[in-house]
């Protein structure tokens, strides 16, 4: 459940932050291109000016031509601090009050601009020009570098954002393998338990009938025996139900510790059980579990507090011997089973032996 919550949660928050870093990565881009743009036409408007002033100072140019340049120089000032599409300056803490105050001291210079009626008047006004183009290049040299200033910390702050993302994907992964395994564990658990009597913890009819057709499918010689206890309905009428499942935990308890290599036991229902005997490679189709079946059912069981007597109807058939299908397996099993009961209950009856049925058919080979 805490996985659930936390990798949603991952996910939105690596989102976000990826969003963060491409919004800051624009904004530095945008504002790094725009403010650089804008600044080359301010310092060229500015050194042309001041050029024009200095052309003027040694009458190698008119008033009315410094003049004009000033009003070049004006309007650049004025488009970057009042031009509304200029909108990535405000990125630059402190650029636009900076560049506003030098607009200032060019707009107080005009009257003196303006009132020069010499070029011999013009060398205070070229040396204020200057020192204020020095200034301001000053200013903007370190506002726009790319490793100082205010880009300088906004890069820093997306290098940082890039280990934030980073970090949690990595951490994204790691929960997404963790919940892959825990999911694959819990489907592979709910499959064993799926596979499981509750009751008995054997295998169950489920198992049963996969394992059956794996078998049928390889065309794998097997022996069938289906299990049927004598009176279970008895117990449970005058015993009661805690009676007989004590009973049925035995049987699949005693089933499960036959001395042999190749088989399974599972619970098919009820007072019902079945044992697969894989047949020999070497086509050896002699059975080690007979005898012991008979005797598992010769000893008493205890339930319902002390020992009492038990005995079982088997019903036994052989693939692809005498059964080719798995249905017919059931079917042949089944009826030496019922056979059995015919005779008399207790017993043990290979399917191949119905032609010639002994009065007590306890174990036949």
């Amino acid at each position: 459940m805490i996985l659930y919550i936390i990798t949603p949660l991952l996910i939105a928050s690596t989102l976000v932050a990826v969003n963060h870093l491409k919004n800051s990565s624009e904004i530095v881009s945008k504002s790094q291109n725009e403010a650089i743009w804008f600044v080359l036409q301010l310092t060229k408007e500015y050194s042309e000016f001041v050029y024009q002033l200095q052309s003027y100072q040694f009458g190698n140019s008119n008033h009315d031509d410094m003049m004009i340049q000033y009003e070049i120089l004006w309007s650049r000032f004025n488009t970057i601090v009042n031009n509304s599409q200029i909108i990535h300056f405000d990125q630059f803490i402190g650029a636009i009050d900076e560049i506003n105050s030098h607009f200032e001291r060019v707009k107080m210079l005009e009257l003196r601009l303006l009132s020069l009626s010499s070029p011999q008047e013009t060398q205070p006004v070229l040396q204020l020009f200057r020192e204020d183009y020095e200034n301001l290049m000053v200013f903007l040299n370190y506002k726009f570098r790319l490793s100082s200033g205010d880009l300088g910390d906004r890069i820093t702050a997306i290098s940082e954002v890039e280990t934030v993302i980073r970090y949690l994907l990595l951490t994204t992964l790691l929960m997404g393998a963790l919940m892959t395994y825990l999911l694959l564990r819990e489907s592979n658990s709910h499959h064993a338990l799926a596979m499981k009597d509750s009751l008995t913890g054997i295998h169950n009819r489920l198992w049963l009938n996969q394992k059956l057709r794996e078998l049928e499918q390889t065309n794998t010689s097997f022996h069938f025996y289906l299990i049927d206890l004598d009176g279970f309905k008895r117990i449970n009428d005058t015993m009661g139900h805690h009676a007989g499942d004590e009973l049925l935990v035995e049987v699949a308890r005693r089933l499960s510790k036959l001395r042999c290599k190749h088989y399974c036991a599972a619970r098919m229902g009820g007072d019902e059980f079945a044992v697969i005997e894989l047949c020999q490679p070497t086509g050896d189709n002699s059975s080690c579990i007979t005898e012991q079946l008979a005797e598992i059912f010769r000893k008493p069981a205890m339930f319902a507090g002390s020992f009492h007597p038990i005995s079982a109807s088997i019903g036994v058939s052989q693939f692809p011997k005498e059964a080719k299908s798995v249905s017919e397996v059931l079917k042949q099993a089944d009826f030496a089973m019922y056979e059995v009961k015919q005779q008399g209950k207790d017993g043990l009856l290979h399917y191949r032996t119905l032609t010639s049925l002994p009065d007590n058919p306890r174990v036949m080979s």
